[in-house]
């Protein structure tokens, strides 16, 4: 910016950095020329409220609704001189290289749910963590044509996005040979350790293979035809390897970078990326039946899932177990190809942890009473008991 005229308003910029309480040496420091003798500006304060010292934990604001974050009150200014473009700017405190993103809030100090909801989103993805930002609130001093950027506070914003109602992630799309009504029988496995990140195996077809929906939004959303929450990827028709997960373009399938291959996809909602993994065994075994064995002690009785996907490899069911039980999952009704959890019987119980990897001839899976969405798939032994409602 070109060193203007009014000498006035440089004695603003220089007075408002004191303004606020609170500073953070990591921002950039507007310029300051000499100067004439300052021009007292009196009545001007700009300070962080209560609220935005605080945790803003975003699972207890209603949708629409807005929290205070500053203070800003204007004195006289000097003749011809206006305050203008007043905007709060934000960048993770743990990514101090990164460029800030602009948050809107009016000139009250109000910020709504949503405007929070996207800068915790584009930068950390959904995990409900608490996230700390450095925040700063800037105006342009303004005199006809001629303006100067000054800062009038900065602070620390600490917010933390509410907790998905269900951890339950599902695919649809050529892969799954499946259209949204039926997402709710392909469901993503999480990965261990991380809560945000989940992925699914079986053959892609390379073209418009997946998008992916939380059950909580397919539920409320897709009846009336609302795509906006859906997951895909940034670039429509990639087919790299790994690359950024974006929400609300139902276009964007995730595509397999090759065709008519058997890979794991992962998505993390917490970084915002994907990831293609081709398996080395392009032949998995396939079985003409995967069942449950062993409800309510008979180890005779199958209970057989049915195949979901195109290439008979992830399999579903939907079951009421009428008392606690423990069970197996075996292939071709036989004990030749079984599998279960841990090396003790009930190291898994699934109804207090929904999924896990199941191994070859590994220990009985403890599960109680109640309906639940069960599901299996046989290259990697990753088992799921949804509870339904």
């Amino acid at each position: 910016m070109k060193k203007i005229s009014m000498f006035l308003l440089l004695a603003v910029a220089g007075w408002s950095l004191t303004a606020c309480k609170q500073h953070f040496d990591d921002w950039a420091q507007p310029k300051v020329y000499p100067q004439e003798p300052a021009i007292e500006v009196s009545g001007f304060t700009a300070t962080p409220t209560t609220a935005a010292a605080s945790v803003i934990d975003l699972g207890t604001m209603a949708a629409g609704s807005s929290v205070k974050l500053f203070d800003l009150t204007i004195g006289t200014l000097p003749e011809g001189v206006s305050l203008k473009n007043i905007r709060l700017e934000a960048k993770p405190a743990d990514q101090p290289t990164t460029a800030a993103t602009e948050v809107d809030a009016s000139e009250t100090g109000e910020v709504t749910k949503e405007e929070l909801m996207d800068l915790v989103y584009n930068f950390y993805g959904k995990k409900s963590t608490v996230r700390v930002f450095d925040a700063a609130l800037y105006a342009n001093a303004a005199k006809g044509t001629e303006a100067q950027l000054i800062t009038l506070c900065s602070f620390q914003l600490k917010v933390k996005p509410e907790k998905l109602e269900e951890p339950y992630y599902y695919v649809y799309g050529r892969a799954t040979a499946a259209s949204a009504d039926n997402a709710y029988k392909f469901v993503m496995t999480p990965v261990e350790g991380n809560d945000m990140a989940f992925t699914y195996t079986t053959k892609f077809t390379g073209i418009t293979d997946m998008l992916i929906w939380n059950m909580s939004y397919w539920k409320v959303d897709y009846p009336s035809q609302d795509f906006s929450k859906v997951y895909g990827q940034e670039t429509k028709g990639s087919k790299a390897e790994s690359g950024t997960v974006i929400q609300g373009s139902k276009d964007n399938y995730f595509v397999s970078p090759a065709s008519n291959k058997f890979y794991t996809f992962t998505i993390d909602l917490e970084k915002l990326t994907y990831e293609w993994k081709l398996l080395d065994d392009q032949n998995p075994a396939s079985y003409t039946n995967i069942s449950l064995i062993g409800v309510n002690g008979d180890w005779d009785a199958d209970i057989d899932l049915t195949v979901v996907d195109r290439n008979k490899h992830n399999w579903y069911l939907r079951y009421t177990f009428t008392a606690n039980t423990t069970l197996k999952f075996r292939a071709d009704h036989g004990w030749t190809m079984n599998w279960g959890y841990g090396s003790n019987d009930g190291d898994w119980k699934a109804n207090e942890d929904w999924a896990k990897f199941c191994t070859p001839d590994a220990k009985n899976i403890s599960i109680t009473a109640g309906t639940y969405d069960i599901y299996f798939c046989d290259i990697t032994g990753a088992a799921h008991f949804v509870p339904v409602e």
